[in-house]
C-alpha cells in the first residue's frame, strides 16, 4: 500500500513539473517574432481565400500567448509583440468564424448573443 502510495505522489509531481512553464528568454522572444510575423503575414490571402498557416488552431494560440508573456519580458519590442499577437489574433478569427459559418450556426450565435449568453 505504502509504494502505491509513493508511485502515486512520484507520478503526480512529476506530472506537475512537467507541466511548469518558464518565461520565454528575450533572444527567444525576438526570434520567434521575427519567423511568426513573417509566417502569419506571408500566408494572410484575399478575404474569400483565408490563410494557408498549415499550423493548427491551438499552436496558433500557444504562438499567440508566447507573444503576450514576450511583452512583459522585452518591453523594448513590445509594440512588434502585439502587432505579432494582433495578427495571429486575426488569424485565429476568421477561422472561427469560417467554422461558424461552414456548419450554419451564424444565426445561433446571434441569437444567444442576443440573449446575454457570452
Amino acid at each position: 500500500m505504502k509504494v502505491k502510495i509513493l508511485l502515486l505522489a512520484a507520478t503526480l509531481t512529476a506530472s506537475v513539473t512537467a507541466q511548469v512553464e518558464h518565461a520565454p528568454t528575450v533572444a527567444q522572444c525576438q526570434a520567434d517574432q521575427r519567423l511568426w510575423f513573417s509566417r502569419v503575414e506571408s500566408s494572410v490571402g484575399t478575404f474569400e481565400s483565408g490563410d494557408t498557416l498549415s499550423e493548427r488552431y491551438g499552436t496558433l494560440s500557444q504562438w499567440r500567448s508566447e507573444m503576450t508573456d514576450c511583452m512583459e519580458v522585452d518591453p523594448e519590442n513590445r509594440v512588434k509583440y502585439y502587432n505579432t499577437a494582433g495578427e495571429i489574433f486575426v488569424v485565429t478569427k476568421r477561422r472561427l468564424t469560417d467554422f461558424i459559418e461552414r456548419h450554419g450556426l451564424w444565426d445561433k450565435f446571434i441569437e444567444e448573443d442576443a440573449a446575454g449568453k457570452h
